[in-house]
């Protein structure tokens, strides 16, 4: 039970360290990790669409193929374009994420104006609304930028994570006896 705790943990170590660097490299150089995710789900298409397209004649006995042939054929022409250019999936994810936060905001906006009778901090719940507003639009007039935020903020949430998880299994090692007799009992008690 001691060899698979320190082996569990070191491989889990080692996972978070890759985390970091990949979060690491996605705050340094967040327009080009932005391109790299857009290479990877191009790809992805690309080969999804092929394996549609085979399928479809592969299985033709059971369907007429014409559904998953022009489905694979829309999915390999997405493939491209997304290889072409690979920042356009990021400014699509920026643009949507725009038009709810500007859907979200406008509710708000509404529930503490109807409501400002029953809300107490109805003017917070406003003011909430009118920033939310404000960035809505920001992000929606300017995706590129707002993706790259994104994905800064995201690569920094991963570096934390994986700095924690380090720290945490650098803590279970030193405690592996007690946790290992722990899991035992418990083991033991659930049969």
């Amino acid at each position: 039970m001691k060899e698979l705790f320190r082996k569990t943990t070191a491989s889990i170590i080692i996972s978070s360290i890759a985390a970091f660097i990949i979060g690491l490299i996605m705050v340094l150089v967040p327009d080009i990790s932005l391109q790299a995710i857009g290479i990877i789900v191009g790809i992805y298409i690309i080969v999804h669409g092929i394996v549609l397209i085979t399928l479809s004649f592969t299985a033709n006995k059971f369907h007429t193929p014409f559904f998953g042939v022009m489905s694979g054929i829309l999915s390999i022409i997405i493939g491209l374009i997304l290889l072409a250019m690979p920042n356009i999936l990021s400014t699509i994810f920026a643009i949507a994420l725009g038009i709810w936060i500007i859907l979200s905001s406008v509710d708000i906006i509404n529930v503490a104006i109807v409501a400002r009778k029953a809300i107490p901090n109805w003017v917070l719940l406003l003011i909430l609304g009118i920033i939310d507003l404000v960035v809505g639009v920001i992000i929606l007039f300017n995706p590129f930028a707002s993706s790259v935020s994104i994905m800064i903020i995201a690569g920094i949430v991963i570096m934390v994570h994986s700095i924690v998880t380090v720290i945490d299994m650098i803590m279970i090692r030193k405690d592996t006896k007690d946790i290992a007799k722990v899991i035992e009992a418990n083991v033991k008690t659930t049969k």
